[in-house]
C-alpha cells in the first residue's frame, strides 16, 4: 500500500515537471513569436501615417487647404465623403474656415469642406 502511494506521488511529480516546462517552453516560443512579430510589423508614428494620407490624398492642392493643419485637413475629408461622392468634379472642393480663426489655428470644428454649386 506503501509502495502504491509512493509511486503515485513520485508519477505525480514526473508528469507536473514535464507540464511545467512543457509550459514554459510554449511561453518562450509565444515571447519569441511575439518579438518576431513586432519587427516585422514595425512601429507607426501617427503623425507619419496622417502625412502619408494627405499626400495620397492630395489634400493639400484642394483650394483653402493652405496653412491648415494636416490632421484637420484629413478629418474634414472623411466627415465629408458623402459630400465629396456628389461633388462633380474635384476641383469645385473647397475648405471653408469658420470667422475669426487663423488656419493655423483651426481645429476640426472649426473647418468644413464645401464644393459650391452643389
Amino acid at each position: 500500500m506503501i509502495t502504491a502511494i509512493v509511486l503515485a506521488v513520485v508519477a505525480f511529480l514526473v508528469i507536473a515537471a514535464v507540464l511545467s516546462r512543457q509550459t514554459t517552453k510554449t511561453k518562450k516560443r509565444a515571447i519569441a513569436d511575439l518579438e518576431t512579430e513586432k519587427e516585422n510589423v514595425g512601429e507607426f508614428d501617427i503623425f507619419e501615417l496622417v502625412e502619408s494620407e494627405v499626400r495620397t490624398l492630395e489634400l493639400t492642392t484642394i483650394e483653402g487647404a493652405q496653412g491648415l493643419p494636416h490632421g484637420v485637413l484629413l478629418k474634414a475629408w472623411s466627415n465629408n465623403q458623402n459630400l465629396i461622392d456628389s461633388c462633380h468634379d474635384r476641383d469645385h472642393l473647397r475648405y471653408v474656415v469658420a470667422a475669426g480663426i487663423k488656419p493655423s489655428d483651426a481645429t476640426d470644428e472649426d473647418v468644413t469642406l464645401e464644393c459650391p454649386g452643389h
